[in-house]
């Protein structure tokens, strides 16, 4: 079964896999990432202000709700799948559908649909994550990343962790959730979804080269399956 398929299934209210759904534990995330990344004034919102709210960048989105949550408090937020109907799902989080306006791009040689809010707060963009586009060089002072390593296989890693690398500023923050099984060890190779340990995260294939590791969270919430822990991550972009 392919992604597409994937979220057709969980968006019709089947299998709903590893989604975080709870509000409580969103507020548990975002109390994680706020140690880290300040949250914006209320000013930084008003367009032309001169010190902007903390732009993040939220890899491997699909529909999560947190997205929506960042940008309720003040932040710009810039997130990409590569389901259309992920990020539909998404979108509605946000209100009424006008509110949205919709591009094609072909940056980097692919297609993206390119949607902004009329806030000019939030960018969703429908298109490949391991894909190079300039426009997102430099650009994030924060990436929020709920566990996107638990859909990617080893041979993906290095390519998606120079992506993120290149979008994030010098100095700027990665947060990052991911899965950990009892049985780390013998099912590390074995998913969706994927289990990773520090270990994993900073080898030269994956954040070791571009990130330093500032702090490991532990377990940041509870999750609802058996056998496993959301763990988080914090590193910083040398």
């Amino acid at each position: 079964m392919g992604w597409s398929d994937t979220w057709a299934d969980i968006l019709a209210g089947g299998n709903q896999r590893w989604k975080i759904t709870s509000e409580t534990s969103h507020a548990m995330a975002l109390a994680h990432f706020q140690r880290f990344v300040s949250e914006p004034k209320p000013e930084a919102s008003a367009p032309g202000y001169e010190s902007p709210p903390p732009s993040v960048f939220c890899p491997l989105a699909g529909d999560d709700p947190f997205v929506h949550l960042l940008w309720s408090k003040g932040y710009s937020v810039t997130a990409i799948d590569r389901v259309p109907a992920a990020v539909g799902a998404m979108r509605a989080h946000f209100g009424p559908a006008e509110e949205w306006s919709k591009i094609i791009s072909e940056e980097g040689g692919g297609t993206t649909t390119v949607w902004r809010h009329q806030s000019g707060r939030a960018t969703l963009l429908v298109g490949d994550a391991l894909q190079s586009r300039s426009s997102l060089k430099g650009k994030f002072d924060a990436v929020y990343d709920k566990d996107s390593f638990g859909a990617l296989p080893t041979e993906l890693r290095r390519d998606f962790c120079a992506r993120v690398a290149d979008y994030t500023k010098i100095g700027g923050i990665l947060y990052l959730e991911c899965k950990l099984k009892e049985n780390h060890e013998d099912a590390r190779h074995v998913g969706p979804p994927y289990s990773l340990t520090k270990v994993d995260l900073m080898n030269e294939d994956c954040y070791g080269t571009s990130f330093v590791y500032i702090e490991g969270l532990g377990s940041v919430y509870d999750l609802p399956m058996a056998g496993m822990k959301q763990t988080g991550h914090v590193m910083k972009r040398k």
